[in-house]
Order: structure tokens, then sequence, then C-alpha cells
């Protein structure tokens, strides 16, 4: 005996194409939207809590971040000028070279500028 389908009108097919259509994206939704730790979950993948940054929410936790933040800054600054000192950079001498330096090409007057700078930065 032979499985036979039933006939069906063009309106009936219609019909269920769209059921088709209208339930595949939903069905797809509703097994991927249920208990996604137990079907998704890789273990580590996501970082610790308390490891990220955490923002600052009241005023004295500002006041603090901030200060902080300014502290490092001042840190940064020193360990820069002290590297700058040290390979002879100081504004003085930045600006008797501007001034031996103006009778020169002004394109190696900068291409030495960014030598020293990449000097001092690289040294960090």
């Amino acid at each position: 005996m032979r499985f036979r389908f039933p006939r069906l009108s063009r309106s009936q097919f219609e019909l269920a194409k769209f059921t088709f259509y209208l339930m595949t994206p939903i069905t797809i939704m509703y097994y991927v939207g249920i208990d996604t730790d137990r079907k998704f979950n890789v273990p580590g993948y996501w970082p610790d809590p308390d490891t990220l940054n955490k923002i600052p929410k009241e005023p004295h936790e500002i006041q603090a971040e901030l200060a902080r933040i300014r502290q490092e800054r001042l840190e940064k600054r020193r360990r820069l000028e002290e590297k700058a000192r040290q390979l002879g950079i100081t504004p003085d001498s930045v600006d008797k070279d501007q001034d031996q330096d103006q009778d020169q090409d002004p394109e190696s007057e900068s291409e030495r500028q960014q030598t020293q700078i990449e000097a001092v930065l690289s040294d960090e």
C-alpha cells in the first residue's frame, strides 16, 4: 500500500508555506532562547567579574580615581623628563638647536626631533 499525500488546492498550499515561513524563525528563536546556559556554556569564555574594571559611581570614589589618574600622569611625566635629561634634550638645548638649525633644512630638523622623540618613547 502506497502512502499518498492529500491533494492540496493552491490556497491551501500557500497557507502551508506561510505557516512554515512564519513558524521556522519562531521555532529557532524559541530553541535558542531557552536554557542557553546549558547549551552554549563554554567554561572560561567570559572573564571573571573581579578582574574587570569597576567604574566608580560614588562621588568620593570618582575623586579618588581622578587623583590616582593625575598621580600616574605626573609620574609618567617625571619619568619622561628624566629620560630627556639623560639624552640631553632640555628646553634650553632645543631652543639652541632650533636657532642653529634655522639656517639648515627644516625637514632635517623635524626628522631629528622625530628621532629624539622616538628614542625617548622606545625606552618606556
